[in-house]
Formats: C-alpha cells, sequence, structure tokens
C-alpha cells in the first residue's frame, strides 16, 4: 500500500477500471513465506519487496473450467522500494487504485476487497469465500 492506496494488477488487454486482482503466486519446493513474496513481485514487476506484515488468510472455494478449487490465500501489507511500479510480463498491467474507491472496482475476491475498502485489515485472520454453492 502507498498513501492509501493498493498495488493490484489486471490483464493488459483489459480497459482500466474492471477485472482487478491482487498480485501474488504458488508455493514452489524450497519457499520460505519471505522468499516467495519477494520472488513474486520481482518477476511480475519491477519493485523489489521492502518489508511486510501479515495481515490473513482466505479460504477461497471456486469453480474454474468446470472443477471446484479449494485455495488458500495469504495476504500481506507490503513495502515495496519504489511507487512507479512498471509490469515485467506483457499479459498484466499494475495500478495503483485509491482504498475510498475500492467498493466500486471489480477486484477479485470481493471479501478482501471489502475488508481493505471498510478499513477492516486489523479485525480479520480468517476469511472464507465459499463460490461453491453459487
Amino acid at each position: 500500500m502507498h498513501d492509501s492506496s493498493v498495488l493490484v494488477q489486471r490483464p493488459a488487454d483489459s480497459a482500466p477500471g474492471g477485472n482487478y486482482a491482487f498480485i501474488g503466486g504458488e508455493y514452489e519446493a524450497g519457499d520460505t513465506f519471505e522468499s516467495r513474496l519477494r520472488q513474486e513481485i520481482e518477476e511480475e514487476t519491477t519493485a523489489c519487496l521492502v518489508s511486510w506484515r501479515y495481515l490473513f488468510v482466505v479460504e477461497n472455494r471456486f469453480v474454474h473450467a468446470g472443477r471446484r478449487i479449494h485455495a488458500l490465500e495469504h495476504y500481506v501489507w507490503a513495502t515495496l522500494d519504489t511507487i512507479e511500479v512498471k509490469s515485467r510480463e506483457g499479459h498484466i498491467v499494475q495500478e495503483w487504485l485509491p482504498l475510498d474507491t475500492l467498493g466500486s472496482v471489480d477486484l477479485r475476491p470481493f471479501a478482501v476487497r471489502d475488508v481493505l475498502a471498510n478499513g477492516h485489515l486489523e479485525q480479520v485472520r480468517h476469511l472464507v469465500v465459499d463460490g461453491w454453492s453459487e
């Protein structure tokens, strides 16, 4: 986060204003939590991780390509070495979105977006997003 804004990404072929996601990735053998954070940020952006603080975990249950997926997603408060962030991957673009506008943005999962938009970071430790029942 920077100046009441959060860094998110969207597909490069989509217009600004919708279809956003948080920067993330998957663990690989030998990763520590911090090494994975650093690697994902440095693989996807021109920024480097300076510091971080753990916020909460999300159990995200959703359907993708007809299959039920159950993912555990960890969210952190990260400080980067620059606010001039560019993408290292041609298919995504990073943008800083003001927290006071998040409630009206297509940023998924919506439960995480709403926690950020409503300023409830300190009250949440575990969220369950149940997209299986939809």
